[in-house]
């Protein structure tokens, strides 16, 4: 089990974890979309009033483009016979984690919670949030930190097959290339979509 949840890329065949990373591209954008979840940026996932299916799968796309461009450089760096394929199915599948977060919104219950606790945000309200309110954005808040966590272990594996890494240098040019592709994806997702 912890093979499948956190090495998919050591188990499975490229085919596979293609097919996969595309199909849970199209269904985590579709839940997105019901749900009003945008991932609007590599590291980001946030409730808005309305979206759409077109819009959800334009942030994923330019997320999961941002994170190929910026780990496949990197990759190459540490060894130059790595294939773009296996980058791209790392960053399709290592995103799965992501698109379960949207049932925090059923009901538009995290919209509903996070909206009541900000409009009550200033030193003098702050006695008036609902303790329920507060406990749902904190226990989403902690479980969202998992579930990046989880996104994270699988994007750093699959990085790492993919590239044969080994030792501290290829961590290091991981943990750029994902603060680059977060600078850039934001960029791109403010201006494209």
């Amino acid at each position: 089990m912890k093979t499948i949840l956190f090495r998919p890329f050591e188990r499975y065949s490229e085919k596979t974890l293609v097919i996969v990373g595309v199909a849970f591209t199209l269904i985590g954008s579709l839940l997105g979309a019901a749900f009003q979840g945008r991932f609007d940026g590599v590291l980001d996932m946030h409730f808005v009033p309305s979206t759409s299916f077109y819009q959800v799968l334009i942030d994923n796309a330019i997320n999961i483009f941002c994170l190929v461009l910026f780990l496949f450089l990197s990759a190459k760096y540490i060894n130059n016979k790595t294939r773009l394929i296996d980058i791209l199915t790392a960053a399709m599948v290592a995103r799965i984690p992501y698109y379960f977060m949207v049932f925090g919104n059923i009901n538009n219950t995290m919209s509903k919670a996070s909206e009541e606790i900000m409009q009550l945000v200033n030193p003098e309200m702050i006695e008036q949030v609902g303790t329920s309110s507060l406990l749902l954005v904190i226990g989403f808040g902690l479980i969202s930190i998992v579930f990046l966590i989880w996104y994270i272990a699988l994007l750093y594996n699959g990085f790492k097959v993919a590239s044969n890494a080994k030792g501290n240098t290829p961590i290091a040019l991981f943990i750029l290339s994902i603060l680059l592709a977060e600078v850039l994806s934001k960029v791109l997702i403010h201006y494209l979509n």
